[in-house]
């Protein structure tokens, strides 16, 4: 079962009919080009000897593919490549994904294994798991360590302490409890206060409030009108307080083994592709922008990537970290990556990542 997505498939690309020569001549050009690199003609697909028919015959085939968006001839008389349309119908119909092999489940577990042995810190597992995926697909890689939302407040409470200070206390769903000392005018009455309380759990929090609780609510409102700067700075207070502390920590690896792509022969757009090392806040936008999505996998191809750097995809996993925190591990590489070992990677080093955060056997750095 496909337990992803690409960021465009739409309800009209899952209606369009190829037929069933159509979608084998689509699927052996981009099996054929992600492998070589090379323009795959007629008489390459007429070999395999899988289609009982002429090279004239598949030719046409390609020639309607390529009127349909699907496939492009580079070069007059050339043979045909995908098109951002034919890899898309591609990774969501035709591609058969790769199992982990034996010896690479091995590897991945060793993640785990030396997690335990060596005493390693989550930053640096998160390190290794980036830089394996990188070495095993041999195309960059970008992480967003966990980030956690934040918990829903379930209570607030007020407390006077002397007579311009009060104590702020909420508890989250979680049951983490924070206080802090808050000013407050110091001719605010007990009862001022205690309707204050009401209202900000009416307003913030997940509460049930009978009938008559609500209508009390109402009437108070107006009374305490006078205190709506008092009350602002409260809200302000507890909002601040819910939000995840530090900053959002990306990690980049394996961006040399674009060298090794023919598509950055080209040393224009090798200098676009090193540029994103400094462009961070895009590569974090990227990886922020699906954190809420339901999907496992998100396969971004080409235009979808949101990457300025034409002809790139961008596929993420999500993976799960303490307290509901979320993280994503990238591979950015071009339209011609191995999409099958790509998303069978991520796959597995997410689950890896997530039973290792989850699990609580990680000491966390002082």
């Amino acid at each position: 079962m496909k337990n992803f997505t690409t960021a465009a498939e739409t309800e009209q690309e899952r209606l369009i009919d190829l037929n069933e020569r159509q979608k084998y001549v689509l699927k052996e050009v981009c099996d054929s080009f992600i492998s070589t690199s090379i323009p795959v003609g007629s008489r390459t697909i007429s070999r395999s000897g899988k289609l009982a028919c002429s090279p004239a015959t598949i030719r046409n085939e390609m020639a309607d593919l390529e009127l349909m968006g699907y496939l492009f001839s580079p070069h007059t008389s050339a043979g045909r490549v995908p098109t951002e349309k034919g890899y898309r119908f591609y990774v969501n119909f035709l591609l058969e994904y790769e199992r982990i092999s034996q010896l690479e489940e091995a590897l991945i577990g060793k993640i785990a294994q030396n997690s335990d042995i060596d005493h390693l810190h989550t930053q640096d597992v998160l390190k290794t798991a980036i830089k394996y995926a990188c070495q095993k697909t041999n195309l960059a890689g970008v992480l967003l360590a966990p980030r956690q939302s934040p918990a829903l407040l379930q209570s607030v409470r007020l407390f006077r302490v002397l007579e311009n200070k009060a104590m702020l206390v909420t508890v989250d769903e979680n049951g983490q409890i924070s206080d802090q000392i808050v000013n407050i005018p110091s001719e605010t009455s007990d009862d001022i206060l205690e309707k204050l309380v009401i209202l900000l759990n009416a307003q913030l929090c997940h509460y049930r409030y009978h009938q008559y609780e609500r209508n009390f609510i109402e009437q108070t409102r107006q009374l305490i009108s006078r205190y709506n700067n008092l009350l602002s700075s409260l809200v302000s207070t507890i909002r601040r307080s819910a939000q995840p502390s530090g900053e959002d920590c990306i990690m980049l690896d394996g961006f040399l083994n674009f060298f090794d792509q023919p598509e950055f022969n080209d040393a224009g757009k090798m200098k676009e592709m090193l540029r994103l090392l400094d462009q961070k806040e895009d590569l974090l936008k990227i990886l922020a922008k699906s954190l809420d999505s339901d999907e496992e996998i998100m396969v971004n191809i080409g235009s979808d990537s949101g990457l300025e750097i034409k002809d790139m995809s961008v596929v993420t996993a999500k993976y799960l970290g303490p307290n509901r925190s979320i993280g994503k591990i990238g591979l950015i590489g071009p339209l011609r990556m191995d999409y099958s070992k790509v998303v069978a990677t991520l796959i597995r080093l997410s689950n890896t990542l997530s039973q290792l955060l989850i699990g609580g056997r990680l000491p966390e750095k002082k």
